[in-house]
């Protein structure tokens, strides 16, 4: 009996650390796609005031990339580093079409990557 009760504790604690992890990156990508679109905003209206929301978008993203590199492929976190890092670049250089384009980009990245990361029910099938 007790083994049984152990082995559904376990199960149990798998399936509630699955269903946080999940919506942990959910949550994070809504975030971020909503700071890329302020970034991008504010590229649109002046490119050289968009610095410190791209830097704020890049603080995001480091300080949740450890726990995302722990759970999820590192593919998907690298290439939002490299595209945030990409951004920056462009604001300090004032190439607002770059810049725009990049942070569309990172939009379009939020809207797709949960969908790889998530679960569905076609993935296992």
């Amino acid at each position: 009996m007790r083994r049984l009760i152990f082995a559904i504790s376990v199960l149990l604690l798998i399936v509630a650390m699955g269903v946080f992890e999940q919506i942990y990156v959910v949550r994070l990508y809504d975030k971020m796609k909503a700071d890329a679109e302020g970034v991008k905003a504010a590229v649109e209206e002046d490119v050289a005031s968009a610095l410190p929301a791209a830097e704020a978008l890049k603080e995001e993203w480091l300080a949740s990339r450890s726990f995302l590199e722990a759970v999820t492929p590192h593919n998907e976190t690298k290439e939002m580093v490299l595209r945030i890092a990409e951004l920056i670049g462009y604001i300090q250089a004032e190439d607002d079409k770059s810049a725009t384009a990049t942070a569309a980009i990172i939009i379009e990245m939020c809207d797709n990557t949960p969908h790889i990361l998530a679960f569905h029910w076609e993935h296992v099938f």
